[in-house]
């Protein structure tokens, strides 16, 4: 017997024209409508922690300059609310369905958006070859190729790498966050490279050091002239 769909919010069982979510919890997504916004939390809190490493690594004199980076994502994520459940299916439960929906919608949001839609390449946050093999996909690939189905821009991953086997940053504070993913991954240039827009795909910006730690991996072999942009599916609010 085949079990009823029901809505991955509120349990209630979907109707045949529902997908994922029921009308209402659909209607109550809390999107950030970051889209709508050059400068947003999300990418205002991404630019800082740039502005941060730039700091910790050159002199004043010395430091290369980057321009404003953008950053979006779908819906705000509450670890404790109803509509986590949209990333746990897809990243503990294999839900590849879920991934490609919101994906899609993510995707309509980045192709809708002036300064986003020249992207030429986008890269999904790799994992490391044991977690991946444990797991059987990466989550943030299949959000990326939902993003490249719509906005039409190609998934590369061929030039971002994980070296390093890190610990869950789930239960991780900032610090310990930073710390763990630091170094963790390697970027080399394809030939020929005629990129000038990547953006950087994940499912969720907590702390955002997962996404520098790839930033700063891409600026050893990317200059500054080409510039790398984020987008997830949630984004954690907050301090």
């Amino acid at each position: 017997m085949l079990l009823p769909r029901a809505c991955l919010v509120c349990g209630r069982k979907l109707l045949s024209d529902e997908e994922h979510l029921c009308r209402d919890c659909h209607d109550d997504i809390p999107l950030t409508r970051f889209h709508l916004l050059r400068h947003n939390p999300m990418a205002d809190r991404f630019n800082e922690a740039i502005q941060t490493y730039l700091e910790s690594v050159w002199d004043e004199g010395s430091r290369p300059f980057e321009r404003y980076a953008y950053a979006t994502a779908l819906f705000f994520y509450d670890g404790g609310g109803e509509y986590r459940h949209i990333t746990h299916q897809i990243k503990y439960h294999g839900n590849i369905s879920v991934g490609r929906h919101f994906g899609g919608m993510l995707g309509l949001e980045v192709a809708r958006t002036p300064w986003m839609n020249d992207v030429d390449a986008i890269i999904p946050v790799p994992l490391h070859w044991r977690r991946r093999l444990s797991r059987g996909y990466n989550q943030a690939e299949i959000i990326a190729d939902a993003v490249s189905s719509v906005t039409g821009a190609p998934v590369r991953t061929d030039i971002l790498k994980r070296t390093r086997h890190t610990r869950t940053q789930t239960r991780l504070d900032i610090s310990a966050k930073a710390s763990n993913v630091k170094g963790a991954f390697s970027a080399r240039l394809p030939h020929p490279s005629d990129l000038r827009h990547i953006l950087l795909v994940d499912d969720v910006f907590t702390t955002g050091s997962t996404l520098m730690a790839c930033f700063t991996a891409l600026r050893t072999v990317f200059p500054p002239g080409v510039r790398i942009s984020v987008a997830t599916l949630g984004f954690v609010g907050g301090g």
